[in-house]
């Protein structure tokens, strides 16, 4: 009995410890991102825009609807580098007009990022005048939750914030007149979305080398 009391107050030590030990190498919980009103500056500069259209559409997955795209802009910003980092959390939203863009590059620190904007196209080009388009950041979400009213809501508050059409950056490259023609967007990221990503962003070789990859 006195064998079997051992054997038994062990194997509670053991438990106990390996208990511990997993409670203590368990990451700490990731605190949410900081509010946009809580960070030094949440201005956008507008450095390149590409139109864009495509033979087969693809699924906007950044918003709730789910939209086919066919055409659109690739944008290069310059942004606070706290609202450029990539989170696996809640995420101050990146809003172009009346559509939610899709982040494609990763930046630490530089701030630089690289977007993806839906737009129809008209006449054969996009139809968007970033001239006249607002684009800021909105509250903490989930991009893939945002639908068309939550798209009013915002852009109704960003106006009444004095938040307007972006500048144009001192390295802006201009827009081409007519559209970048992909047949699909995998031939897209591996063209035009690399290539910009490799000139502005260039410490993101793995992401470059892996879009090129088809």
């Amino acid at each position: 009995m006195k064998k079997l009391a051992v054997v038994a107050l062990l194997a509670l030590l053991v438990v106990g410890f390996s208990v511990g030990r997993g409670l203590a190498s368990r990451p700490q919980q990731t605190r949410a991102p900081a509010p946009l009103s809580s960070l030094p500056d949440g201005r956008v500069e507008l450095l390149e825009a590409v139109p864009f259209a495509l033979d087969t559409p693809f699924v906007h997955e950044w918003r709730a609807e789910k939209p086919e795209v066919s055409a659109g802009y690739l944008l290069v910003l310059k942004v606070p580098p706290e609202l450029a980092r990539p989170r696996q959390t809640y995420e101050a939203v990146l809003y172009v007009g009346d559509q939610t863009a899709e982040r494609c590059n990763y930046p630490e620190e530089s701030g630089i990022l690289v977007a993806l904007v839906p737009a129809p196209l008209v006449d054969g080009h996009v139809d968007l005048d970033l001239a006249q388009t607002p684009i800021w950041f909105g509250a903490l979400e989930l991009p893939e939750r945002v639908d068309a009213p939550r798209i009013a809501r915002e852009r109704a508050q960003a106006l009444r914030a004095g938040i307007g059409p972006v500048k144009r950056g001192a390295r802006f490259v201009a827009a081409p007149a007519a559209p970048a023609f992909a047949r699909d967007r995998g031939e897209l990221e591996a063209t035009y979305l690399a290539d910009l990503i490799e000139r502005w962003s260039p410490e993101e070789s793995d992401l470059v080398s892996g879009l090129r990859v088809r």
